[in-house]
């Protein structure tokens, strides 16, 4: 199989197979949990268990295609194979002075592709195994031609030939773990400093004379060159932990494919980076939520996606450790759950490898990874592999949704969860329940429920309303499906800024629940401190996005921007729609006040990372083992701990050092002790887990735990795993933040033994402290203070941008009265001032000695339509004001009008429903007129009906009728008037025509 660039598989065809492939693995595996017997029970290969989902991989060595047992095994379970070691570059190219040795991966890339497999080249640019690549002290222009020379060499022989390769990993784990700001993906990169094991080479080579994160691009580009049949896949790890790493690789994804097609427009539309790795060394505490939203991000990237490198390690095992029953229970079920779920997203999973055939193969053997053990038996987890749903008791596949429907409109559910759906911004509550659905079951046999947070359908700018869908059997109600439908206004809100030096200063704008019409400005404008006038503005337009969707947005300066000078400036930026109407508040940056920084915290939030800082030494807690740590109070026997990291604090802010390493920061989750004595919930104690997803050598992981101890100081490791019965020696409680100092003890308990242990620091380091006496008695000594990532903004609401502008005489529209308006502004004569409508320019002016005269027709100005002055230098926004309208004297109208259905329908009845309240001390009479045009514009059917509207009072008013057949072309339309008199006077238009097609 063959898996080229361009889409060619039957979608239809494989979502079909996939309930036959169900049905199969039901019928020949057991009804219960098959961990009794499971030699009576016919062994399926697993390749065809997944033929219809997607390709089912594992590793291969030269060593495999000797041993005849073992490759038959390999044949007979898996259609896709990586070689495990052989392409990486101290394997195949260790030295860069001499050629590299290909016969040991041709030799065995020959044998895989002559039986058929599809194969997976591992890796081209990675910091590990690679200690030749890029040679020592070179700069920028040397790597690069280093890079080249490598990618084009390897890529290149094996792009052709017997050998020839499907796919290749290009960059291999450049990422680090948990960034701060995700979306700064350039930030993300292993670097130097972070992480402070494993840098990247190929960064810091490059970062000699030019910029690290380049090298990204770069070796997709030569692998591209070199390879232009392969799939090229981005890989990394620990992406499921949080998803902060996931967003950070998404980022850049999208970037860099942006950045391809903008430079390379022949590829007509073929991405650089198509696939995205996970590669999912996992152990049985994995959090199956955090990798479904991984994967959600990845989709978004419009990448395949891909599990490279699967093992689920048992947590507290070793060579000499075995697991017991339970335990690999506990891994079958934590397996059943990943397949479940990568069944659910098959649509966009093109293979699932694992990394070992089996448990004595891995290399996280003490672990017991695989399926398989260490003679190749199917292990409990096989069998929870084979058939996921049956062994998560789940005897029938849960019922699912096939539509549902919101203002007249249907989204088509398919094997979509979540949805953003964008709500009129006239609409300030939902109605949304049970009977917006539909599904194909009869309603006897389902429950469906609906439930709304906030349960009055409330929804405002930035505040959506969250529905909570879950249809599940009557007769089965464990097995269900649940989706989220998030019902909002359209919302903008801003990324973290930065400065690089190859794009320059990047403001960037998410939005979200686009309403498929409005079109965004984005603006930067740069202000001097001193005098607060403009000194940079720039701007960018950008077309609408589909209805219901998100993106993001991006505008830089065109270079970066001296440090020193930008603390001289403060930045406002803005968004607007194509009616210069403000989609959020200004965001304003101080250059000399810092945005994002690490502060002293006075709560604690499980999945929050924190800074842990001992009171005693001013030391924070580091991810790094030191040989000896002596508690205080005399103790001579000192024991290994943890490392301490000298900070600077001012003000309870983290100053120094900068940037922060990453081995000082620690994830809190929340955990039950299963064993901790007083300290339980009910007493009011909450445990975590502290996680450092820095690990030096290794990839998985690790949480901070004592060692066995029954002396007064105790061992603290991160750099092996433990069970979860001992977890009463990693699970962190807390003594309560002082709300004054911040100050706290976190401590370890276990109450059979009665064993407490602070955590103590001092200037050696890191180390548990205590014994059997009271909780008092360490906790003085032992002090922390925990200190949190926040941003602080400020905003601002704006009805200009750019260029101060100033309106004379008058600074308003008046609807039906002709005005000349002066418009003021410090700009070059020549400059054009547009007076502009709902988008479109309506009438312009130019400037002359810093004044341009607007001359404004009362019929152009109608309540309900959005105007501003914009002015232009050739075709630079220099400025921009709203211009607001007010009613003739007292007879204000505020007028909404809103159809039943977002598009026409044929033979449904079209109703447009009209809001008229009347501000004035007058009764007027408003007319409500909904006509009907054929596709040649021809009027074909109309209904109106007009109301007399008292002074003070609020009318609603319908019109409609039943469309036709075929709408094919056709548009609807709503005038709505007003007048004294409708059969003696003229009429004047009270908003703009609303319509709909």
């Amino acid at each position: 199989m063959c898996l080229v660039w361009d889409e060619r598989s039957d979608l239809l065809e494989k979502t079909s197979k996939k309930v036959l492939t169900f049905l199969l693995a039901f019928l020949i595996t057991f009804t219960s949990i098959p961990f009794i017997n499971t030699a009576a029970q016919e062994v399926m290969s697993l390749k065809e268990v997944y033929k219809d989902y997607f390709l089912i991989g594992n590793v291969i060595n030269p060593s495999d295609l000797t041993n005849t047992e073992k490759y038959n095994f390999i044949k007979f379970h898996y259609n896709a194979l990586t070689p495990e070691n052989n392409t990486k570059p101290d394997y195949i190219w260790p030295d860069s002075t001499r050629e590299p040795s290909f016969t040991a991966a041709d030799n065995m890339l020959t044998q895989v592709k002559a039986d058929g497999f599809y194969a997976i080249g591992h890796a081209l640019a990675w910091h590990n195994q690679s200690s030749g690549w890029p040679p020592s002290g070179q700069n920028y222009a040397e790597a690069r031609e280093s890079l080249r020379r490598y990618i084009h060499t390897i890529a290149g022989h094996y792009s052709e030939g017997p050998y020839k390769l499907d796919a290749w990993d290009v960059v291999n784990e450049a990422m680090r773990d948990n960034p701060e700001n995700p979306t700064d993906w350039r930030n993300a990169l292993r670097s130097s400093i972070n992480p402070p094991e494993r840098p990247s080479r190929w960064y810091q080579a490059y970062a000699n004379g030019g910029n690290g994160w380049d090298y990204i691009y770069d070796a997709f580009l030569f692998a591209r060159e070199a390879a232009p049949d392969a799939v090229l896949y981005y890989n990394d790890f620990n992406d499921e932990e949080l998803p902060n790493k996931a967003i950070a690789i998404a980022s850049m994804v999208k970037e860099l494919n942006e950045r391809y097609a903008k430079e390379h427009p022949e590829a007509n539309g073929r991405k650089l980076i198509e696939g995205i790795g996970i590669q999912a060394h996992y152990s049985t505490r994995l959090n199956i939520d955090n990798l479904e939203k991984c994967l959600k991000i990845y989709i978004e990237t419009g990448c395949r996606i891909s599990i490279t490198e699967l093992d689920v390690q048992i947590n507290g095992t070793s060579l000499f450790v075995r697991p017991t029953e339970q335990q690999l229970k506990e891994q079958a079920e934590v397996y059943a759950k990943l397949f479940m779920l990568f069944k659910k997203y098959a649509d966009y999973i093109e293979r699932v490898t694992f990394w070992g055939v089996a448990d004595n193969n891995s290399w996280r053997s003490g672990g017991y990874p695989l399926p398989f053990d260490s003679s190749r038996q199917p292990k409990e987890a096989y069998w929870a592999i084979v058939n996921p749903e049956q062994y998560l008791g789940l005897d029938v596949q849960p019922p699912k949704l096939t539509s549902f429907e919101f203002g007249g409109e249907v989204f088509n559910v398919g094997n979509k969860t979540e949805f953003d759906v964008n709500v009129p911004k006239t609409v300030s509550n939902i109605a949304f329940s049970a009977e917006n659905i539909t599904h194909p079951y009869p309603a006897d046999d389902v429950d469906v429920s609906v439930t709304l947070n906030p349960a009055d359908g409330a929804v405002s700018a930035g505040k959506p309303c969250v529905a909570a869908v879950k249809i599940a059997w009557k007769e089965s109600p464990d097995a269900y499906t649940s989706y989220t439908i998030n019902f909002g206004h359209m919302t903008a809100t801003w990324d973290i800024d930065q400065n690089y030096p190859d794009t320059g200063y990047r403001s960037t704008v998410n939005i979200r629940f686009s309403d498929g019409e409005s079109s965004f400005k984005l603006f930067q404008e740069f202000y001097n401190l001193e005098d607060g006038k403009l000194v940079m503005l720039n701007s960018k337009e950008f077309s609408p996005l589909p209805k219901h969707a998100s993106g993001t947005f991006t505008i830089r300066t065109d270079s970066k921007l001296d440090t020193n000078y930008l603390k001289t400036l403060k930045l406002k930026k803005s968004v607007w729609d194509q009616n210069w109407t403000p989609i959020a508040p200004a965001r304003v940056t101080d250059f000399n006040i810092p945005e994002n920084y690490w502060k002293l915290a006075k709560t604690i939030e499980t999945d929050k990372t924190y800074i842990v800082v001992s009171v005693n030494s001013g030391l924070a807690l580091t991810n790094k083992n030191v040989a000896t740590v002596p508690a205080t109070g005399g103790v001579t026997n000192a024991k290994r701990g943890l490392a301490g990291t000298a900070v600077t604090i001012e003000n309870d802010i983290i100053v120094a050092p900068n940037p922060i390493p990453d081995n000082i920061r620690f994830i809190f989750w929340e955990r039950t002790s299963p064993d901790p004595g007083p300290y339980t919930k009910e007493n009011g104690y909450t445990g975590y887990l502290l996680q450092c997803l820095v690990h030096g050598s290794s990839i998985s992981p690790y949480i901070m735990w004592r060692d066995t101890s029954s002396d007064m100081t105790a061992p603290l490791r991160t750099d092996a795993t433990i069970g979860d019965n001992d977890l009463d020696r990693a699970v962190w409680f807390n003594t309560g933040i002082d709300p004054e100092t911040g100050e706290t003890t976190l401590f370890l308990h276990t109450g059979s033994s009665n064993y407490t242990y602070a955590l103590h620091g001092n200037e050696a380091g890191f180390v548990g402290q205590g014994g059997t006496g009271p909780l008092e008695q360490y906790a003085e000594v032992s002090r922390v203070k925990l200190y949190e990532y926040v941003s602080d903004y400020s905003y601002e609401d704006i009805t200009s941008v750019g260029t101060k502008i100033s309106l004379a005489p008058v600074e308003s529209l008046v609807t039906g009265c002709d005005a000349d308006i002066t418009v003021r502004a410090d700009v070059p004569d020549g400059c054009k001032a547009f007076l502009v409508k709902d988008g479109v320019s309506l009438v312009s002016a130019t400037f002359e000695n810093g004044k341009a005269t607007i001359s404004v027709k009362g019929s152009d100005v109608v309540p309900g339509s959005n105007y501003a002055i914009v002015i232009y230098d050739d075709s630079e926004i220099l400025g921009a004001v709203v211009v607001p309208v007010e009613g003739a004297g007292d007879n204000v109208f505020n007028i909404g009008t809103e159809f039943n259905m977002e598009y026409l329908i044929p033979n449904k009845v079209l109703d447009a429903k009209v809001n008229a309240k009347n501000n004035g001390s007058e009764d007027y009479q408003v007319l409500v007129i909904l006509a009907l045009y054929d596709p040649e514009g021809r009027m074909v059917n109309v209904s109106y009906i007009s109301k007399q509207i008292v002074a003070g009072s609020t009318e609603e008013m319908n019109a409609g009728f039943i469309l036709p057949e075929d709408v094919t072309g056709y548009k609807a339309k709503v005038f709505v008037w007003e007048g004294q008199d409708l059969e003696n006077s003229s009429m004047t238009p009270l908003s703009n025509v609303s319509e709909i097609s």
